[in-house]
């Protein structure tokens, strides 16, 4: 009959009791009380059922349970080697469970601002930047939305910073993907502004504001404002065009009717008009002013350098 599984003598005398498992000796070993692992010296042969070994002393309760029970499942030992084990694993799984919480949150709500963008009759196009590299969390970086006169970001974690660029301050743009983007149509739509100021911070999802803390934005700095890791960038340039153009032309027009408020004798100059004959008994006209004028009128995008070089050639024939 075979011998069942359990604590018998040690065969090879070296330690009180060791484990037999019903069908081999193991590794597992007792003396006093106290449980352990011994190799084996030597290939012992099976116990004799006829001849059980001595009664053992009263084993502490780490000597009567089975050995092969996971570590995990007894108390520690008390050494500070031990203490500090379980801190660092208690210290992981808290991590660990406050990231997916992070996670969940930060789903829930991308979702939720989705569907109000989805809904909202103004929303020409929306999207998010997708985490798609060899770190990737699962998790948007930062969600943008077009309408037909801007373009505005979310980011953030913790909390969500909000955005907006206009579109009439957008002067070019382009995509720009990597070799690892184009198989998945997803790139990084460019824009390069007229004012470094109307650039959107650069995001940062692990910040509780959505902001990186590096003070000035790479964007503010460049003059670019980027849409990162976006899908189909060439059709979201596409939708672009048109928009950034009807903007452009608003606001020039904005402008020139700006500064013909405040300078309505330039009315003519600057729609193109001749300008009127100045009467024989009027005052003389100033010439380097009217030309500094039309300086003015180039530079801010209300006449083009062509129309510029017509109106000068006017003032200076007359």
């Amino acid at each position: 009959m075979d011998t069942p599984a359990g604590w018998l003598a040690d065969p090879g005398g070296t330690h009180e009791l060791r484990y037999w498992d019903g069908t081999a000796w193991t590794e597992h070993v007792s003396d006093a009380g106290e449980s352990g692992t011994a190799p084996l010296a030597q290939v012992y042969p099976p116990p004799e059922p006829a001849s059980p070994p001595p009664p053992p002393p009263p084993p502490s309760a780490a000597a009567t349970a089975d050995p092969t029970v996971e570590a995990s499942a007894a108390p520690a030992k008390g050494g500070w080697r031990d203490r500090l084990k379980q801190a660092a694993d208690t210290a992981v799984s808290s991590g660990k469970q406050a990231a997916a919480q992070a996670k969940t949150a930060m789903a829930e709500q991308g979702s939720k601002r989705t569907a109000a963008w989805a809904e909202d009759p103004n929303t020409l196009w929306f999207g998010e930047s997708k985490d798609i590299g060899a770190s990737a969390t699962g998790v948007a970086k930062a969600r943008y939305r077009i309408t037909k006169d801007r373009i505005q970001v979310e980011s953030g974690m913790l909390g969500t910073r909000s955005e907006s660029v206009p579109l009439w301050s957008v002067k070019d743009m382009d995509v720009r993907q990597a070799a690892w983007q184009r198989g998945k149509d997803v790139g990084d739509v460019v824009l390069t502004l007229e004012d470094a100021a109307y650039a959107a911070q650069a995001a940062d999802m692990f910040n509780p504001t959505g902001i990186a803390d590096s003070g000035q934005s790479s964007g503010q700095s460049s003059g670019q404002f980027v849409l990162d890791n976006v899908e189909h960038p060439h059709s979201v340039v596409d939708l672009l065009m048109p928009l950034v153009s009807e903007a452009r032309h608003k606001k020039m027009v904005e402008r020139q009717s700006q500064y013909l408020h405040v300078n309505p004798g330039m009315a003519g100059v600057a729609m193109g008009a001749p300008a009127a004959p100045t009467p024989a008994a009027g005052p003389p006209v100033d010439l380097a002013d009217q030309l500094r004028k039309l300086a003015e009128l180039r530079d801010q995008g209300v006449l083009t350098p062509e129309e510029f070089e017509a109106q000068k050639a006017r003032l200076l024939a007359g």
